[in-house]
C-alpha cells in the first residue's frame, strides 16, 4: 500500500479515538523514521512489506487500547523527550505544573537537597536537574521497571546529579537531611472503574488505596518526621477537602493549593514550620 492509503486505513481503524489522523501518522512516521512532512509529501509512496507490516501490528496494538507511549517507547515531557517502557507511569501534562511550582520553591529558597518518592521514569527529577543547576536529589520507588526506566533516562540526559534508590518512601537512608520533598504517588481509589488504555499502566502507580489518599498522607507525615520543609504533591481532583482535614492535625506553616490546565485541583503545597 501507499503512505496514504496506509494513513486512511490507521483512521479507519483509529477512528474510536480523540486523534486517529494524528496517531495514524505518528506511528508510520516511527515506522520509516521520517518526520510527518514526509509522509504527506510522499504520499504516493509504496511502503516496503516490512514497513507495512510492522505498521498494521503498531495499528493492532494502539487498536486494543496500548497507550501510544509504550508503543514508541518514549513521553514527552515539558520539552524533553523521555524513555518509557510498559510498566511504568505514563507522565502526564499535569504533573509539568508540579515541576514549575518545584522550580520556584528552590529557586526563591536557595534549596540544593531534594528527594522524590515514587520517581518512576524520572522526568520531575530530571528535569528540575536540568533546569537548575547544583541540586543533589534522592529518588525512590519500589518498581524495578521505574528504576531501569530512570537509569536510562538519566543516562540520556546525563544528570549524574540524582541517586536512585529501590525502597519504598525514603527508607533508604534515615538520617539524610533534605529541603524539599516531590512526590506524583498514586491517588486513585482501588475501586475505581478506569478507561481501558489506563489497564496497561501499572496497578501499584495508580491506586493508592480505599479512599486514594492514604500514600498522600503517609508522604506529609514522613516530610514532618524527617522535618523537610517543603512539601509538594500531586492529587486527585476531589481530594482536597481530605487534605485539608488531614493537615489540621499537625503543625505546619501554610498549605495551598494549585490547578491544572482544566482548572481542577491537582496539586498541593505545605511549607512547615
Amino acid at each position: 500500500m501507499t503512505i496514504k492509503e496506509a494513513i486512511k486505513l490507521g483512521y479507519t481503524k483509529l477512528s474510536k479515538f480523540e486523534r486517529p489522523l494524528l496517531e495514524s501518522e505518528i506511528l508510520l512516521s516511527f515506522v520509516l523514521d521520517k518526520d510527518r512532512i514526509y509522509l504527506h509529501t510522499n504520499e504516493h509512496k509504496k511502503l516496503e512489506s516490512y514497513a507495512e507490516n510492522r505498521y498494521l501490528w503498531l495499528i493492532s496494538r494502539r487498536e486494543n487500547y496500548e497507550p501510544v507511549e509504550y508503543i514508541l517507547e518514549n513521553v514527552s515531557f515539558y520539552g524533553y523527550d523521555f524513555y518509557i517502557s510498559s510498566g511504568v507511569l505514563i507522565p502526564r501534562p499535569e504533573s509539568e505544573i508540579l515541576v514549575e511550582k518545584a522550580a520556584e520553591i528552590i529557586q526563591n529558597n536557595n534549596i540544593k537537597n531534594i528527594a522524590e518518592i515514587g520517581v518512576g521514569s524520572g522526568v520531575l527529577s530530571i528535569t528540575l536537574s536540568l533546569m537548575i543547576n547544583n541540586l543533589n536529589i534522592h529518588a525512590s520507588d519500589i518498581s524495578p521497571e521505574a528504576l531501569f526506566n530512570t537509569h536510562i533516562n538519566i543516562k540520556r540526559f546525563n544528570t549524574n546529579n540524582i541517586t536512585i534508590h529501590n525502597s519504598p518512601y525514603l527508607n533508604f537512608d534515615n538520617t539524610a537531611k533534605f529541603e524539599l520533598l516531590i512526590s506524583n504517588p498514586p491517588y486513585i481509589q482501588n475501586n475505581a472503574n478506569l478507561p481501558k488504555e489506563l489497564s496497561y499502566e501499572p496497578d501499584n502507580a495508580l491506586f493508592g488505596g480505599k479512599n486514594g489518599d492514604e500514600i498522600l498522607k503517609n508522604i506529609i507525615k514522613i516530610a514532618i518526621e524527617r522535618k523537610i520543609r517543603f512539601l509538594i504533591c500531586e492529587m486527585g481532583h476531589n481530594q482536597r477537602e481530605s487534605i485539608e482535614l488531614f493537615i489540621k492535625n499537625y503543625p505546619h506553616k501554610k498549605i495551598t493549593f494549585y490547578k491544572d490546565l482544566a482548572n481542577l485541583d491537582r496539586g498541593f503545597i505545605i511549607e512547615f514550620q
